[in-house]
């Protein structure tokens, strides 16, 4: 955590001080609000309303909701984007990234698998794959996804 300070350019008798006349103190600068988020889940939101057919858009909202911690409404955009577009591998990592959070990584397991046979390339989906197996115990296969997905990024796959 960040602490910010204010620095008063004014003097206790209410005149500007000598320093501050002189010299204005360097702009505060303070990590992004969590304010931002929100305002961009909104805008997303926004813009669903007047693309409602555009699959990517519920795509970014879900991963969104999932850093925002809401599972349900994660779950909702996600099925909306796979409704649109039945191949989206994105949305597919997102319902699996949601099932290895519930637990149910056997599901996971399979959701993830089918998003790495629609798409082999994206780093997240082996992150996440790797992820699975490694709660399930299987060191083997997380390092080898694991791998994968380093040896994807390093290619400048996302």
């Amino acid at each position: 955590m960040v602490a910010l300070t204010a620095v008063s350019s004014w003097a206790a008798d209410g005149t500007a001080s000598k320093a501050a006349a002189e010299k204005e103190p360097p702009p505060v600068s303070a990590p992004a609000a969590p304010h931002s988020r929100d305002n961009e889940i909104l805008g997303l939101r926004e813009q669903i309303a007047r693309a409602p057919d555009d699959a990517v858009l519920y795509v970014r909202l879900g991963y969104l909701l999932l850093d925002a911690d809401a599972p349900a409404e994660a779950k909702t955009a996600f099925d909306e984007a796979l409704k649109r577009n039945q191949h989206s591998h994105a949305a597919m990592t997102g319902e699996g990234i949601l099932l290895a959070r519930a637990g149910n990584l056997r599901e996971a397991e399979q959701v993830l698998k089918t998003a790495l046979l629609r798409n082999p390339n994206p780093v997240r989906t082996h992150y996440e794959l790797g992820r699975v197996y490694e709660a399930s115990g299987d060191l083997d296969k997380a390092l080898a996804e694991y791998k994968e997905g380093i040896a994807k990024f390093r290619q400048g796959r996302k």
